[in-house]
């Protein structure tokens, strides 16, 4: 039993960052105005001169330019893992699903998120977060798992996991190797599919800059180990698709699978004797974001009992 619950403290502990993977390693309040319209002048200077039909390259950089002048959005992010855990001489398959709902301003920065997680037979777990920035340019998260509020005081790079701007900024990468696979209907719009890959370089990149490994920390794992488990993982399948008339990205879909289950067999190998023979395999790992309501997101109170907390 102990054997299985290291097991999984572990899954938990990867799980989440995996999430959010690309979270954290751009600054949404780093381009300032002149450069947004600079990137919004290129881009529309490539469009006239590819004619009619738009390439990657072009879509891309309308919706990189598009997301610069974001000032509110909200976003619904799945995650489906399935895998089976060997601890014991006991086998046992689990399927897992992450929902959160997510709305964000930006000017200032404000968030609510609503997070469940379905682990199947073994139950499943809420959270209720909101954040916000005060006028002294501080900021705050408020959670609960609904018996009690918590805050605390955090940075802004403490919250970033959580922004679906940044989120999507991120995957807008011209370095992701895009090719576009026509039209398909997102919300009852035209969006452009757009379809490439991250190599595991590239991952292991984000994965690092971000601190999205740092909670691995507690299963008293040194900063080199963290490193290691991200050599050769291979690349990920990535799928963006932009509205068509607004450029906005609209949708993602990234498949982890393959990823997931080569970095758990890592992770599981370096701990030899805490682990004890057990065992992860994960046939399944699919992340999926739905993004809309540009610029007109209904507002939102943080609730008075959460800043008594």
């Amino acid at each position: 039993m102990k054997t299985r619950n290291k097991i999984l403290a572990l899954l938990l502990a990867v799980t989440m960052p995996f999430s959010f993977t690309a979270c954290g390693s751009q600054d949404k309040g780093g381009q300032s105005k002149q450069e947004s319209q600079t990137s919004k002048d290129s881009a529309s200077d490539a469009d006239a001169d590819a004619g009619d039909e738009k390439s990657a390259a072009d879509i891309l950089a309308d919706a990189q330019a598009k997301m610069k002048d974001v000032k509110s959005m909200s976003a619904k992010m799945s995650m489906e893992m399935d895998m089976e855990v060997e601890a014991g001489g006991e086998k046992q398959t689990l399927q897992t699903v992450t929902d959160m709902d997510m709305v964000c301003f930006y000017d200032p920065l404000k968030m609510k998120i609503d997070t469940t997680m379905d682990m199947g037979e073994m139950g499943s777990t809420t959270a209720q977060i909101y954040a916000q920035m005060d006028k002294k340019g501080n900021y705050t998260m408020y959670m609960t798992d609904g018996t009690q509020w918590q805050s605390q005081s955090v940075q802004l790079e403490d919250l970033q996991q959580y922004d679906a701007a940044k989120n999507i900024e991120e995957y807008l990468n011209a370095d992701y190797n895009f090719e576009v696979q026509g039209t398909e209907q997102v919300d009852g719009k035209n969006a452009y599919k757009l379809v490439g890959k991250i190599t595991g370089d590239e991952m292991k990149e984000v994965m690092l800059s971000s601190g999205a490994m740092d909670s691995l920390s507690s299963l008293n794992m040194d900063a080199s180990q963290l490193e290691s488990f991200m050599d050769g993982i291979g690349d990920i399948p990535i799928i963006i698709w932009v509205d068509e008339e607004s450029s906005y990205a609209v949708k993602y879909d990234i498949d982890m699978s393959a990823v997931m289950d080569a970095l758990m067999s890592k992770m599981m190998e370096s701990m030899a004797e805490q682990a004890q023979g057990g065992s992860i395999s994960v046939s399944k790992m699919k992340i999926q974001m739905t993004c809309g309501d540009y610029d007109a997101v209904e507002d939102f109170s943080i609730p008075k009992e959460a800043k008594k907390a």
